[in-house]
């Protein structure tokens, strides 16, 4: 018997749901095919018509509606992108020699070491330059004899022939140091230190003890690390946004408590068309040495921007061919527009076109709003049939008063009365009136909104009554509608508990 019972109450809250779902496309094919049977010409509707939301102000908290006035603001954007720290290609220093030789020492004798400007990298013996160094020594021998001669032209070509075998030296790199202890001491050295030209660090050595070198082959590659380079992807769209020497923030995954300044310094002249990205390079201090080319790295920085409007970001309802706004015009009153964007600022989103400043927008519960706006827009359509009045009178001041037996209602059947009086309180006995009764979606549930309607028998002295069934129990909103010959008269609206 339990199991039956359970199985009765699924197939009658299924057939609920499943009249509610046919009463609400119902009337949105019946507005629909108004439309098109009418005389005025088609014209494109837009992507889901939308009407006005009246919500009280209790239910607006019970559902977490909030509104927030727009402003406008700086909006210059935020943009992050991810790179790799890399040299500083401007410090990078390749140690190789101008002549031929053996290298009898070795100094710096792994890769990776720290060297210094003038530390000894290693010795080489070179035929050749102990060679040019014996005719230097000539030189000077000669010079030195020829100080005392009585010929002019002698002690100028002697003067011309040692400086003719210092610049020899000095441009296989000679130090001059080692040049002046060749005068000093009138001695040919069979080897020749060379030594750092830069302070940095060993990144690859071909340099062996004894081994043969030749011109041009390079010994060391040495590069300087207090300033490194980062290297970042930036997309297309956001290019136009980075401007040379702008200050950036870098953050490293070793080091997720720092932050690291930086700027733009080059922005690349091509675009990875696979990507459809342009290479951005930033520059920043590496005194201390932590940052190390391969390190993964995130750069912030802000780019040119504006000043603009602004709103929360969960303030716009994206649809996807169009964007929404709830406007709140006061009262519980929430308009529907449509808006263009702008950049994204962190939890913000700047509004192009749509929003004035100083207008409040709701914030919080846009999917509710949204889906009671759809609905209101479907009964508007139903409502507004080739039959009536294409333009509607201004609507008459009147009272509505309305009522449940029993009170509160229950689920199931119920009897709806409504009272209808002029502004000086004479009944209005010839009007038309409807009670619609109205649930909004709720998807956690997987429930659609749920919508009923009853036209209710003229009673006599204003007074309407008829029976009506309520689907549920919860929360619904009346609407009460008074018309007369198509022309609406007043409306009301109202929230009721159900039992």
């Amino acid at each position: 018997m339990k199991m039956r019972r359970i199985l009765v109450t699924f197939l009658v809250v299924a057939a609920v749901l499943t009249a509610a779902l046919a009463v609400v496309y119902g009337l949105r094919w019946r507005a629909a095919r108004a439309r098109t049977t009418s005389s005025e010409p088609a014209q494109a509707a837009p992507a889901q018509a939308r009407g006005e939301v009246t919500i009280d102000p209790r239910r607006q908290q019970l559902i977490g509606v909030r509104t927030v006035r727009v402003a406008r603001i700086s909006t210059t954007p935020r943009l992050r992108t991810v790179g790799v720290v890399r040299y500083d290609e401007t410090r990078l220093t390749d140690v190789n020699l101008k002549l031929e030789g053996w290298i009898h020492d070795l100094y710096v004798n792994y890769t990776g070491q720290s060297v210094r400007r003038g530390q000894p990298l290693f010795t080489i013996y070179s035929p050749d330059l102990l060679g040019t160094e014996n005719e230097y020594l000539l030189a000077l021998k000669t010079r030195d004899q020829l100080q005392q001669s009585q010929i002019p032209e002698a002690r100028t070509r002697a003067d011309q022939l040692v400086d003719a075998a210092r610049e020899r030296l000095r441009l296989w790199d000679l130090p001059t140091e080692q040049i002046r202890a060749l005068e000093q001491t009138r001695q040919a050295q069979p080897t020749v230190t060379f030594r750092s030209p830069t302070d940095g660090f060993v990144i690859d050595k071909q340099a062996i003890a004894g081994m043969h070198v030749m011109p041009g082959q390079s010994l060391y590659k040495l590069v300087d690390l207090s300033v490194v380079w980062i290297e970042a992807d930036v997309y297309e769209a956001e290019i136009e946004r980075i401007a040379l020497g702008s200050p950036a923030t870098v953050t490293i995954e070793a080091y997720p408590a720092d932050r690291f300044p930086a700027r733009v310094i080059y922005v690349y002249p091509t675009m990875d068309e696979r990507t459809r990205t342009v290479k951005v390079r930033f520059s920043l201090a590496n005194r201390v040495g932590r940052l190390k080319p391969g390190m993964f790295a995130t750069a912030e920085l802000r780019g040119t921007g504006r000043a603009g409007l602004v709103v929360p970001v969960n303030a716009v309802l994206d649809s996807g061919p169009e964007q929404i706004v709830f406007v709140a015009q006061g009262d519980g009153y929430f308009e529907p527009r449509k808006v263009k964007l702008g950049h994204r600022l962190d939890d913000t989103i700047e509004i192009v076109e749509g929003l004035k400043e100083g207008e409040d927008v709701a914030t919080g519960a846009t999917f509710f709003l949204d889906s009671e706006s759809q609905l209101r827009a479907s009964l508007q359509g139903y409502e507004a049939l080739p039959n009536q009045s294409a333009a509607p009178s201004q609507p008459a001041n009147v009272d509505i008063t309305f009522r449940t037996i029993p009170d509160p209602p229950k689920t199931g059947d119920n009897r709806f009365e409504v009272v209808v009086n002029d502004a000086s309180g004479k009944p209005i006995d010839d009007a038309d009136v409807s009670v619609q009764l109205f649930m909004p979606a709720m998807p956690t549930m997987n429930m659609p909104p749920m919508r009923s309607e009853t036209k209710l028998n003229r009673a006599g002295g204003g007074a309407y009554r008829g029976s009506g069934q309520v689907m549920m129990a919860g929360r619904w909103d009346v609407t009460v509608t008074v018309a007369r010959g198509g022309q609406r008269l007043g409306a009301k609206q109202l929230p009721v508990l159900v039992r």
